[in-house]
């Protein structure tokens, strides 16, 4: 995985397009909010059909939490929706609990319900596991050895924190807690609840006891002094959404062991697929889509005849379907395990976040947009053989699911206006035509639009092929870009558009004196650039380039 360029993407902003992807999944409008001593999520209700939370990130970052794990942290509790509000209800009003009890049992159910949303945002995000690993064991060392072996609060984040054998000895029921962090694991958003269902009695007997030996009043303050005691060492949350909680807990002491154990199956089997739900809600077009850029209007082009090369097309069709018939490991949105890089760069870059599981099977994934320059020196012959070429391309893989190809077409007029339009199908084809109105050569715009596509494209191998006779210039505000600025504007778009793929390739149409002279050049690395004399030259380079990498793909 290359390192994030943090000029391009600062940690705050990186922040932002993780909270996006959990408002995406829960129709939610979250707010980062670096601030307070701290991390906690709170609920502050529906707002325009949306629900609303402040992340409180602390400043600085709590001793042994990392400022990025302590905001993924609380994202969790809204992914994995943490029924805050209603566990308060069922305690309060259910299982009838005064409030030394309350707040005892609320800090129990906080322990496990931390357990419960870190191991399903672990298994989501396989790097994230390793994070919330190394912070709960950093955690258990700021513990120190003040840990009271019969008091339940202290002896569950000892087992969370990985304390390990220094608790094991004198420890009081340590079997049980250990058992009740296990059994949480993966289970369903009501997971901690069941859990807590289950070790009741023995939570009861520990209130119990202390009663017996101090007054009420004593009893508060300890249980105070347990609420307090590891507030700024425990990744805990005070968010506020609320569910239908199941029958089977409200009336937790008619419960046997039996309906307990079943209580807790349900669970986990409920909690097994809630990854795969959140994974099938990011397949939907809202987490890829993205605006129109600034100053792009869609236009509609003319349309003309369409004769796509059938001696070729079939040619490499015939390639293309042996290849199919190989199989290797390859990501998509199919398999069993997640693949960390490929999730964390999708999040980075605003991939498709679906394409991030480990599959085997018939290999696929190769996406190919192509960029046309219309401006109107590419009338004529250069515009008709780059619409033959682009439906020759279509015609070789109409009949094969795993390679896609898409182009645009573009130009901009003296206003700074870009005329774009996207061929994404065969019938489009007939519109890769020039447009007098926008004579102009934006390359940043194409750039950047192309990018744009390759993000909604769904294959692992993103190729882009730019065609065009160089010499980018654009307007801004009816004055011509100076050729340096606009150098730098075309720049920055190629730096964007390489961190989506760095399979960025471009075709000049000139003569060899004139390409020795055009400022294109600089844009390409020296090995993703070519001049062709002829857009006939120009279409046997894009299909052996096109071949090849199709090829590469399945080997």
């Amino acid at each position: 995985m290359t390192k994030r360029n943090t000029e391009l993407l600062s940690n705050k902003d990186m922040y932002v397009k993780y909270a996006d992807v959990v408002e995406v999944v829960r129709n939610a409008k979250i707010v980062i909010m670096h601030s307070g001593g701290n991390n906690l999520v709170q609920y502050h209700g529906l707002e325009k059909d949306k629900h609303i939370f402040r992340i409180f990130s602390a400043t600085p970052n709590v001793k042994g939490i990392e400022k990025f794990v302590g905001i993924i942290h609380e994202l969790a509790h809204v992914l994995f929706e943490s029924p805050f509000k209603a566990t308060k209800k069922l305690f309060k009003h259910n299982w009838v609990l005064n409030d030394e009890e309350f707040k005892f049992f609320f800090n129990v159910f906080n322990v496990l319900e931390d357990q419960r949303i870190e191991s399903q945002m672990g298994k989501m995000y396989l790097k994230h596991a390793g994070r919330f690993n190394k912070t709960t064991k950093a955690l258990g060392k700021l513990m120190g050895n003040n840990i009271r072996n019969k008091n339940p609060i202290d002896i569950l984040l000892a087992i969370r924190f990985q304390r390990g054998k220094d608790i094991m000895g004198n420890t009081e029921n340590y079997d049980v807690y250990a058992k009740a962090l296990e059994d949480v694991v993966l289970t369903d958003k009501f997971g901690a609840l069941r859990v807590i269902v289950s070790i009741k009695p023995y939570l009861d007997k520990y209130l119990s006891d202390r009663s017996v030996d101090e007054d009420k009043m004593k009893v508060a303050q300890e249980i105070n002094r347990e609420n307090e005691k590891f507030s700024k060492n425990d990744l805990r949350s005070s968010g506020e959404t609320e569910f239908d909680i199941p029958e089977e807990l409200f009336n937790p002491d008619e419960n046997t062991e039996e309906s307990n154990k079943a209580i807790i199956d349900i669970g986990k089997e409920d909690g097994s697929d809630v990854v795969n739900e959140i994974i099938d809600s990011l397949r939907s077009d809202e987490i890829v889509k993205q605006p129109l850029p600034k100053r792009v209007i869609m236009v509609n082009r003319d349309s003309h005849q369409v004769i796509p090369n059938m001696k070729i097309a079939k040619g490499l069709s015939k390639i293309f379907r042996t290849l199919m018939m190989q199989k290797k490991e390859f990501i998509d949105n199919e398999g069993e395990e997640v693949d960390v890089d490929t999730y964390v760069e999708s999040l980075i870059r605003g991939n498709d976040l679906s394409n991030c599981r480990v599959n085997r099977k018939i290999a696929n994934g190769v996406s190919l947009v192509i960029s046309i320059d219309a401006s109107s020196s590419m009338a004529g012959e250069r515009i008709t053989t780059a619409r033959n070429l682009v439906a020759t391309l279509y015609e070789s893989v109409k009949c094969i699911d795993n390679v896609e190809i898409r182009a645009n077409v573009w130009g901009a007029d003296s206003k700074g206006m870009v005329g774009m339009t996207e061929i994404n199908n065969y019938t489009d084809i007939n519109q890769i035509t020039c447009n007098r109105s926008y004579s102009v050569t934006p390359t940043h715009m194409a750039l950047e639009y192309s990018g744009k596509m390759l993000k909604q494209m769904k294959g692992i191998k993103k190729m882009m092929i730019m065609i065009t006779d160089g010499h980018p210039n654009y307007y801004v505000g009816g004055y011509h870009m100076s050729p340096v600025n606009y150098f730098n504007t075309c720049k920055k778009s190629m730096v964007k558009l390489r961190h989506i793929t760095d399979n960025v390739n471009c075709i000049v149409l000139s003569k060899d004196y004139q390409f020795k002279y055009n400022p294109v050049r600089k844009l390409f690395k020296s090995k993703n650039i070519m001049n062709v004399a002829t857009m006939n030259d120009a279409s046997e380079k894009v299909i052996k380039q096109f071949k090849r990498m199709v090829m590469s793909s399945f080997v």
